[in-house]
């Protein structure tokens, strides 16, 4: 309904007689006023006038519940979350020691790993899993991450990364203007790039990546990231691999 040109709606949904309506502007966090009949809503007591209960909140001119009445401490059920991840390096011309692992494909005189950190914006609500995650073109592929780098997106409990563009001429001046650039790849033409779980509890705080450098010289891998809360608790005993 609308009062002196303003528009005015009830913060709480109930079925309340227009004539004895009382209404008041969606989302005030003083004393919501109902009608003045009204002594319960959905089960819960409440007063026509005053403070009402805590489990009746007004929702904003949006129709969203304000902050305070949410659970900030960790990504919500079912909910996906997107971020990016980078690591920038110089690949040395040599080692003094050869490297604890090498990819076929590449002729190179020394090959070194680097790695990054990532952490989630907010903490998840269960612990990473190996066999939850995925890298689309890299070394621990998912066939559950059907995502791009464009528009990363994550199954429920899944964690999924995705490459960027290694570059042409249409679209950078200089190819190492790209988000990937002198990164190693394997015999099958995957990138020798794997994200891991951080061990334990701590896996719901972030994520790490590592980075094989191709030939000597400068080297970045940068991409998107997408995970996905799950809709219901997975088990503590889920198999971790």
């Amino acid at each position: 309904m609308k009062r002196n040109g303003r528009l005015i709606a009830l913060g709480i949904c109930a079925a309340i007689g227009a004539a004895f309506a009382v209404p008041s502007i969606v989302g005030a966090d003083a004393p919501v006023p109902l009608a003045r009949n009204s002594y319960a809503v959905s089960g819960f007591k409440v007063s026509p006038e005053g403070k009402q209960a805590n489990s009746i909140v007004p929702t904003n001119s949006k129709g969203k519940f304000p902050l305070r009445t949410m659970d900030l401490s960790q990504v919500p059920w079912g909910t996906t979350m997107t971020g990016v991840i980078g690591v920038e390096f110089v690949n040395p011309a040599s080692c003094g020691t050869s490297p604890a692992f090498t990819y076929s494909g590449t002729s190179a005189a020394c090959k070194n790993t680097y790695g990054t950190g990532v952490s989630f914006p907010l903490q998840l609500p269960k612990p990473l899993r190996n066999a939850k995650l995925g890298i689309l073109g890299g070394l621990n592929e998912n066939g559950e991450c059907s995502g791009s780098f464009e528009k990363p997106s994550a199954p429920p409990g899944f964690l999924c990364v995705y490459p960027g563009k290694t570059g042409s001429a249409a679209e950078y001046f200089d190819k190492t203007e790209a988000d990937i650039f002198n990164v190693s790849k394997n015999g099958d033409g995957s990138y020798a790039v794997e994200i891991f779980p951080l061990t334990g509890n701590a896996s719901k705080f972030g994520f790490r990546v590592s980075v094989q450098g191709a030939i000597a010289g400068p080297a970045k891998f940068f991409g998107t990231w997408a995970y996905t809360a799950p809709t219901k608790e997975i088990p503590l005993t889920e198999s971790a691999s």
